[in-house]
């Protein structure tokens, strides 16, 4: 169901970044942190899996995975938008029987879907304020792994994101971006039954997957 986390995506990711988004994704491929999550995943091996993609954007991730590891995938997301450019891409790539597209704000709707092999979320943790509550919902709809990219903690890092929010506070766009701390990110999965098998560092971004 549409909430006020989905009003804040509807009016902050537009349909027309969206498209944007998949003619790069066409021309160029994932995007250089996507790739990471990408390899990630494959790491595991898995065939046939079953992958939930939080936040999944245009749908690069399911996509992809779809071709090889994947037979089927759910994408939730709070931006309709993205979701339309989403579905319309899966139908081009003959793949929107294997994807059942949510619009919502995952937190709200994780208890009603089911347990899959993979949960992935790309640039996803530093759109939520309370991190705990989307972990420990990612973490129980594994079975098997979660692969997630957020920013770095580096200073570079920290004034960009506050330069970002200032930008968003003058637009009065209420949509914040946030710097959590990977240690606490990774004592939550832990405690979850998750450990860290690999890390990978872009510039801005980390990629970490986590297995059971």
């Amino acid at each position: 169901m549409p909430c006020n986390c989905c009003e804040i995506e509807n009016n902050t990711f537009t349909e027309v970044e969206a498209k944007a988004n998949l003619r790069d994704y066409r021309r160029r491929g994932p995007a250089k942190q996507t790739r990471l999550i990408l390899a990630a995943v494959r790491s595991l091996g898995l065939k046939d899996a079953a992958l939930l993609d939080v936040g999944g954007g245009i749908g690069t991730i399911h996509h992809e995975l779809l071709n090889d590891v994947a037979r089927e995938a759910t994408h939730v997301d709070a931006s309709s938008a993205y979701l339309k450019v989403a579905t319309e891409e899966a139908k081009r790539l003959g793949h929107e029987v294997q994807v059942k597209f949510i619009h919502a704000d995952f937190t709200d709707v994780a208890d009603e879907l089911p347990q899959v092999d993979v949960v992935t979320l790309d640039r996803v943790v530093c759109c939520y304020p309370n991190f705990r509550e989307l972990l420990k919902a990612a973490s129980s709809k594994s079975r098997k792994a979660i692969a997630l990219t957020y920013p770095r903690e580096t200073w570079y890092v920290r004034i960009g994101l506050k330069a970002i929010n200032f930008f968003q506070w003058l637009r009065n766009n209420p949509f914040r971006v946030f710097l959590h701390s990977v240690n606490e990110m990774e004592a939550l999965l832990n405690a979850e039954g998750l450990e860290k098998v690999s890390v990978k560092q872009l510039l801005i971004w980390e990629m970490a997957l986590y297995r059971r």
